[in-house]
């Protein structure tokens, strides 16, 4: 004798005690768990993707100050030990020399490993860094600089052009 379908799934899903003891309900709870696992791993992994641990669409940013003088392109995520590239780019008037000030809130997470084209010395004003750029015939001036993160957690850097707006550089360095 056959078992109408509704019958069967209801038997299917209820709790026994033969051949073995069973909890449907804890088994249900167990299954969703499971679902909300998976759901969790492959959001994990799509974010991961995107770039929320390194380098990736989330990650990289271009924020410029208002005035458009000084604009950076950088990775805001990074991990600790990895190298990073800054691309820093000033509007100024043809040849002159522009003063990039890089903030000590910055410079508390990251070690400059390189700086291209190579600047005229130096100096440092106060705890921050301040980078001398000559602008070209345009009026552009670019500087490449390669960071290494030794630091973890949030660092809310800033840079700016001396008599300029500043501009908030914050990067989030993982262990």
């Amino acid at each position: 004798m056959t078992r109408p379908d509704g019958d069967m799934h209801s038997q299917e899903f209820s709790s026994r005690s033969y051949p073995i003891q069973e909890d449907m309900a804890q088994q249900r709870k167990a299954w969703r768990f499971e679902r909300i696992g998976w759901v969790g791993l492959i959001l994990l992994i799509g974010l991961t993707l995107a770039g929320l641990f390194s380098k990736g669409p989330l990650s990289q940013v271009e924020p410029a100050t208002a005035d458009g003088r000084l604009q950076v392109k950088y990775e805001r995520f990074s991990r600790n030990g990895a190298q990073d590239d800054l691309i820093i780019t000033s509007k100024g008037a043809a040849y002159e020399i522009l003063y990039l000030v890089l903030g000590s809130e910055l410079l508390e997470g990251v070690s400059i490993e390189g700086l291209n084209p190579q600047p005229e010395p130096l100096r440092s004003e106060g705890r921050d860094l301040v980078i001398p750029m000559k602008a070209d015939r345009n009026g552009l001036a670019t500087l490449y600089l390669t960071v290494r993160s030794n630091g973890v957690g949030l660092y809310r850097g800033s840079m700016h052009l001396i008599g300029g707006e500043n501009l908030p550089v914050p990067k989030f360095i993982y262990p």
